[in-house]
């Protein structure tokens, strides 16, 4: 079983989506953590709005309860289980460092190596999956939307790391359809994730780690 250095597990889902909480329990039967749900209702007028405030809402949360880290998933997040050994290296860099943001996995932008295994520097988007620190939670909080992705707003203005290799990506459109992947096929240029997609997704993290050794010679490691 796998259990992270953490105080929580909430994971974000649509109140008419049993289903995918159903999928989500599958998939995360490895994890050694209650889930608790934070059921939201559906903002048809805009669910990327919708999506914005329901990660706040998860963040309020923490901080109402005094967690010092919380994992938020949503319900569409995949979980592949880390080897002992990763999982101990995780563990100490999350209680070393209590990064910001810390994904078990995401869209692959960059990443590049640390002097830390299994730990990468990383700028990636989806937010399916991710460890907020309470310092976090205590910044996301004042951040109100201004028409940004949660995704894009960690990606641009959090320091974040990932775990390497990636432990989570998100069920294909074709299992898991949402309405936030609706509404940015209407309004932004996308592409299907379907399997192939997190596939390619995933075969691209060494490569990337190649592209981007600059950064770890230039020690742009915290």
């Amino acid at each position: 079983m796998t259990r992270f250095d953490i105080d929580a597990v909430l994971c974000i889902s649509l109140e008419d989506r049993k289903d995918r909480r159903e999928q989500l329990e599958k998939s995360f039967q490895a994890l050694d953590h209650e889930i608790e749900y934070v059921l939201v209702q559906r903002d048809s007028e805009d669910p990327e709005r919708g999506c914005y405030q329901s990660h706040l809402k998860c963040a309020e949360l923490a901080l109402e309860r005094g967690y010092q880290r919380v994992l938020i998933l949503e319900d569409d997040a995949t979980f592949l289980p880390p080897s002992p050994r990763q999982l101990k290296w995780i563990n100490h860099f999350l209680r070393w460092r209590n990064p910001q943001l810390f994904h078990l996995g995401g869209i692959l932008g960059r990443m590049w190596l640390i002097p830390f295994p299994f730990v990468v520097r990383a700028r990636m988007t989806g937010a399916h999956a991710y460890v907020l620190s309470h310092k976090a939670c205590q910044r996301l909080v004042k951040e109100s939307y201004q028409g940004i992705a949660i995704d894009s707003l960690f990606c641009r203005f959090f320091r974040a790391y990932s775990a390497f290799p990636m432990l989570s990506y998100q069920q294909p459109e074709a299992q898991a359809s949402s309405d936030i992947m609706a509404h940015r096929a209407l309004t932004k240029s996308l592409e299907v994730k379907d399997e192939a997609y997190w596939a390619h997704n995933e075969a691209k993290q060494w490569p990337a780690l190649r592209r981007n050794w600059i950064r770890t010679l230039c020690l742009r490691f915290f």
